[in-house]
């Protein structure tokens, strides 16, 4: 039975969870992250093309951050900010894992350093069952077949794609020869599916992994790739969305969009007739802006994925590259509804925040606040700047955004409302004030020298403690 149709199948209505066990453990804990969404894809973020209502009535219902930032513009990059609550750079994430020979020309550590604190370890040390579900590109694919598989940072279980190693699922239709490649390195059972099945086979394994452990808290990292470029939706979600893009491609990226928002829906629905949504939060939100190819802006047409107006896409620090929508949703324990656009957060937060919610210490080294002040609907005021890189001083550029606008320098800090942007050396800066002008049109760093000062200060400080 195909995994989908699985999780489809019919069940008794929603039963109450047992009190006298959930009320004496601590919450359980679904963080999904989609890849390469844009600010603007969802419905409850703009999307007029398309709705996806499963995901906007997990932000209705819950707490909605407009200004989350992901840590890179650039999914391993990205992802590595997520799972160790630092900054990607500090641990030399600077790009993405790619081949042996890129990652020493550019800087970037073949994988992520196995003895780093990672959310998956703090809860697996405070009791958690833990595991990774779905894409990890943190370390093992295309020639490096030695790198750590994801039960090393803490998982109890994993199940990956061709960017990791371990179980895996190897992509049969689309990019097929990084699957190829995958499969050649050995390290793991494995077998092949296509594209447009892997979002229910890996909620199957959720629900399954969550059966299992039901008796103990537990955490799923489900790491989804339905809104990476090449689409893969099936012939009904395509057929009920077909022209309503601006494009073939734009049709094939929303058809995906609404396929993985039914799928979600029907994973949420499932959890909560096993009595788990009770005491589960769940964490929504993508790794980097929206793709930005060269051939989507051809004759004239606009590439898919909504920035909602924000300048850049994926490969840019300007907002569209890097903001995000996070949903956090934790029944009877949020002041639901809530729309929060005060509270400036990035992905570092979530490790600190999650020791927070099941009383334990933050690990050292964090760059990360406590967000859960904002699931009571109590915006957070301050927080300690903000920083990014995408790169490495004096090593070469990296992919970039194929519209001249998207184009952004490599290093970037925020300090309150202000964001700075430079080149190597300090050079090429820019400067926005971010409360004023949101979408980076005006460059304010000829008019503000002491701001300009200060923040480029920080910077080239922060950039000198990095890594060689």
């Amino acid at each position: 039975m195909p995994a989908a149709t699985a999780l489809a199948q019919a069940s008794p209505p929603a039963r109450a969870a047992e009190p006298s066990r959930q009320a004496e453990r601590r919450p359980n804990i679904l963080f999904i992250l989609v890849d390469d969404m844009g600010f603007g894809d969802l419905s409850v973020m703009g999307n007029k093309k398309v709705a996806t209502p499963n995901i906007d009535r997990l932000a209705k219902d819950g707490v909605l951050l407009t200004k989350f930032y992901d840590a890179a513009p650039i999914c391993s990059s990205s992802r590595a900010g997520f799972l160790t609550g630092r900054f990607p750079a500090d641990v030399g994430f600077v790009g993405i894992t790619g081949a042996r020979a890129r990652n020493a020309e550019i800087g970037q550590v073949d994988w992520l350093d196995p003895k780093l604190p990672t959310i998956a370890r703090l809860l697996q040390q405070n009791g958690y069952k833990t595991a990774h579900i779905g894409k990890w590109h943190l370390g093992g694919g295309r020639d490096i077949g030695d790198a750590p598989w994801p039960k090393a940072y803490g998982f109890d279980k994993s199940f990956t794609t061709f960017e990791g190693l371990g179980p895996r699922v190897l992509v049969s239709d689309e990019e097929r020869f990084l699957a190829q490649q995958s499969d050649k390195l050995g390290e793991g059972p494995r077998f092949w599916e296509i594209k447009t099945n892997l979002t229910g086979l890996y909620a199957d394994m959720t629900v399954d992994f969550v059966a299992q452990n039901s008796q103990k808290p537990w955490f799923v990292n489900l790491w989804l790739n339905d809104i990476h470029d090449p689409w893969a939706p099936d012939d009904e979600s395509l057929s009920d969305v077909m022209g309503k893009g601006d494009s073939s491609d734009d049709d094939r990226m929303l058809a995906s969009l609404v396929k993985m928002d039914k799928t979600l829906g029907r994973l949420i629905e499932r959890l909560d007739q096993m009595g788990e949504m009770d005491n589960t939060l769940v964490l929504f939100t993508s790794d980097n802006g929206p793709s930005s190819l060269a051939r989507y802006h051809e004759r004239g047409e606009t590439a898919p994925g909504s920035t909602e107006g924000l300048r850049g896409r994926k490969f840019s620090l300007y907002e569209g590259g890097i903001r995000q929508p996070l949903i956090m949703h934790w029944r009877g324990h949020m002041k639901a509804g809530t729309r929060d656009e005060q509270t400036v957060a990035q992905g570092v937060d979530l490790l600190p925040t999650f020791a927070s919610i099941i009383g334990a210490r933050k690990p050292a080294g964090s760059a990360g606040i406590d967000l859960s002040p904002a699931l009571q609907g109590q915006p957070v005021a301050q927080r300690p700047d903000l920083f990014w890189a995408y790169g490495k001083e004096g090593r070469p550029m990296l992919g970039k955004p194929s519209q001249a606008i998207d184009v952004s320098p490599r290093f970037a800090v925020r300090e309150g409302d202000w964001k700075l942007l430079a080149n190597d050396g300090g050079a090429d800066v820019e400067l926005y004030n971010l409360a004023r002008d949101p979408m980076e049109k005006q460059d304010l760093a000829a008019g503000e020298p002491e701001v300009r000062g200060r923040l480029l200060a920080k910077l080239k400080k922060w950039l000198a403690q990095l890594p060689e």
